[in-house]
Formats: C-alpha cells, sequence, structure tokens
C-alpha cells in the first residue's frame, strides 16, 4: 500500500457524500490491509453515514481488525452518543460502550463514559441498564476507586443516601489499599 493510495482512500472517507464511494474505499482498505484506527474514525465520522452504516461498518472492521476493536467500538458510542437526537442513539451508545467493556473490561475510562449518559432528568429503561452493566463489572476494573467513585457521586444526584455511602466506602477502601 503506498502512501498516495492511503492519502485517496481518507479523502474519500473524510468528504465523500456518496455512500457507494465510501463503500468501495472501505472494501479497498481492508483488501489492502490499512491498519489504520484515525482512518477509520474518520470513515465513521463521515456525516453523510446512517447510523445503520455506522453499525455495518463498526462491525466489519473490528472482524478484520481485532487490534483496535475495543477503540472502534468507543468511538462509535461517542457518536451515537453525540447524536442524541432520539433514544434509539442512546440505545446505541450504551450497546456500543457494552461491547468495548466486553472487550476491555479494566478499562475505568469506558464505565466513567457510559454513566454519563444516564438521564437524571427523565428516567429512561435504558438508566438501569447503565447501572447494571457498570456495578456487574466494577470487580474487573484495575482503578476501581474511579468507578466506585463515580457511582457514589451517582447516587448523590439521586438523593440515595445509602448507595453514596456505601460507593464511597468502596472508593476509599480501594484507594487506600493501592488496588484502586
Amino acid at each position: 500500500m503506498n502512501e498516495e493510495q492511503k492519502n485517496r482512500i481518507e479523502e474519500i472517507f473524510r468528504v465523500s457524500n456518496s455512500s457507494e464511494e465510501i463503500f468501495d474505499a472501505v472494501i479497498e482498505s481492508i483488501n489492502e490491509k490499512i491498519k489504520d484506527l484515525d482512518l477509520y474514525k474518520i470513515l465513521l465520522a463521515n456525516t453523510v453515514l446512517s447510523d445503520d452504516e455506522i453499525i455495518m461498518y463498526t462491525e466489519k472492521l473490528c472482524k478484520e481488525f481485532k487490534e483496535f476493536c475495543k477503540e472502534l467500538y468507543v468511538w462509535t458510542a461517542g457518536l451515537f452518543e453525540n447524536k442524541c437526537e432520539d433514544y434509539s442513539c442512546i440505545e446505541n451508545a450504551v450497546n456500543y460502550y457494552k461491547k468495548a467493556i466486553q472487550k476491555e473490561p479494566e478499562d475505568y475510562l469506558t464505565y466513567l463514559r457510559l454513566l454519563k449518559l444516564y438521564n437524571y432528568e427523565i428516567n429512561l429503561p435504558i438508566n438501569s441498564t447503565i447501572i447494571e452493566v457498570i456495578s456487574a463489572n466494577a470487580d474487573k476494573v484495575k482503578l476501581r476507586s474511579k468507578i466506585y467513585y463515580a457511582l457514589a457521586n451517582h447516587y448523590k444526584k439521586l438523593g440515595d443516601l445509602y448507595y453514596q455511602r456505601k460507593y464511597l466506602r468502596l472508593a476509599e477502601k480501594y484507594r487506600l489499599t493501592g488496588n484502586q
């Protein structure tokens, strides 16, 4: 793969408004085995892509390039998070954060990003999914204190003193023992 070919593909990903041209460039980049996370982030951020196309390309790229699959899942979740004009975007964002957590459960940052999707104004069904995912996986996180502090703050916002104190104690425990 020469640099000129890669630059041409990047330009298509960046500015093309033709789904067919983008599709052809994706196939070419995969066939050429271009392993460039930033290039694929540019692709997924192209505003001409529909939600279904973003999902399709993310899944295809993750199948082909497992080494940066977790990063693509987080990127895709962020794209949906920023498009939150309707409930399906929030669901898509949560689903991609869940996939990223499955790939790399020890990364606390993914959990913190997921928790930011919690809607404190409207009791959405996805709110309970968010808390369930975080609670079920918190013991796999390397820096657990970060998750527990975030959960303590979450329950403080909800006015739930019992869980606020519980997670604050856990955060302090892991921070003080050095296991964080």
